[in-house]
């Protein structure tokens, strides 16, 4: 299983699409946002703004990542009240076919390779 220091490092290395800094420097997600339950990892983000339009690529990506660099299912959803969308994103990042759908969208523009980093 991993640990928090491992997920804050490959937090570091997702950008959020709309400005060069990662989900750690504009505090998207903190250590403290992450939790474990199951064998999963739990992860609650807070968007940009309430009305952040990136907001469900934005959880996509992180899900992506943290799949893919470790392993783990992740659990990833908007921090409560944060967004105004905040329902319809947390169904699209845990609906396997909506989540599957996104991805294929983030692939098609590119956004996977240009804001998750090796």
């Amino acid at each position: 299983m991993v640990d928090k220091c491992e997920l804050m490092e490959v937090l570091k290395k997702v950008y959020d699409p709309e400005y060069p800094l990662s989900v750690i420097d504009l505090k998207i997600v903190g250590e403290e946002d992450i939790t474990f339950e199951d064998g999963k990892v739990r992860i609650l983000f807070t968007p940009t703004s309430p009305f952040c339009p990136m907001g469900g690529m934005i959880g996509a990506l992180i899900k992506y990542a943290v799949e893919k660099k470790t392993g783990v299912e992740a659990h990833v959803s908007v921090k409560p009240g944060t967004h105004t969308q905040e329902d319809m994103l947390n169904e699209m990042l845990n609906d396997p076919k909506k989540y599957g759908a996104a991805l294929e969208r983030l692939r098609a523009s590119g956004l996977i390779e240009r804001c998750i980093t090796a």
